[in-house]
């Protein structure tokens, strides 16, 4: 009987042509959410996008960078199944305030 290999019964992706390029990555990320969408957003609901990220004005690009990655790593959809609309929402939210300030 044959060994069971660590991905054995996961979904793997085929990345034998790579990831892609960071500058790549960066164009994908910027057609889901344009700046006009982003600004929809946020005047839909009456928060600043410092109060979403929960910084101060002023902040440092790594400070909104650091923000954006712990919220969205806490309220990524995938992480509450359990509160799925609330997750998708507020991950909208935080995506749109983090377009805004960058």
């Amino acid at each position: 009987m044959a060994k069971k290999g660590f991905l054995d019964g996961y979904k793997t992706y085929n990345t034998d042509s790579g990831f892609g390029s960071p500058g790549e990555w960066r164009e994908t990320f910027k057609q889901r959410m344009s700046k006009e969408d982003a600004t929809l957003i946020i005047t839909e609901i009456a928060q600043s996008p410092h109060e979403i990220l929960g910084i101060k004005p002023g902040a440092s690009a790594n400070e909104i960078k650091t923000a954006f990655r712990q919220l969205i790593r806490q309220w990524h959809p995938d992480l509450n199944q359990h509160r799925i609309t609330e997750a998708e929402a507020m991950s909208k939210k935080i995506i749109a305030a983090h377009t805004l300030l960058t």
